[in-house]
């Protein structure tokens, strides 16, 4: 029998390749969520650093060194909230990314298989 009677169907195949592109973009966008979480943490650390120093010297009643340990600080709590931010759209993508795929996958398996229909 020839190679051409074994031949997939053509939408299969199209089918298969954008599950696996999904499946290559997920697996980026669940990097990318990890690299932001990782930056995070480390960046909430500086975070709560800054803010215990500043409260430390306001309660100490230096509010001039307060505002002062603030306002340097003022980069790092920024940048917290724009990574909490972003860790929420991440999230996002990858729950998208995620159903996204699931149903591509189950429209792979739906996909008729001309080997076995002629049985039907």
């Amino acid at each position: 029998m020839s190679a051409a009677g074994f031949a997939l169907d053509p939408c299969a195949h199209v089918t298969e390749s954008a599950v696996a592109e999904l499946r290559r973009e997920a697996v980026s966008a669940v990097v990318r969520q990890q690299q932001v979480r990782e930056g995070l943490a480390a960046i909430r650390t500086r975070a709560c650093e800054i803010e215990r120093r500043a409260a430390r010297a306001l309660a100490r009643g230096d509010d001039l060194l307060g505002r002062q340990i603030l306002a340097r600080g003022i980069f790092t709590l920024k940048a917290r909230e724009a990574l909490e931010a972003e860790l929420v759209e991440c999230r996002a993508q990858v729950a998208r990314l995620l159903a996204t795929m699931v149903q591509a996958e189950n429209r792979a398996w739906q996909v008729p298989n001309p080997l076995v229909s002629w049985r039907k």
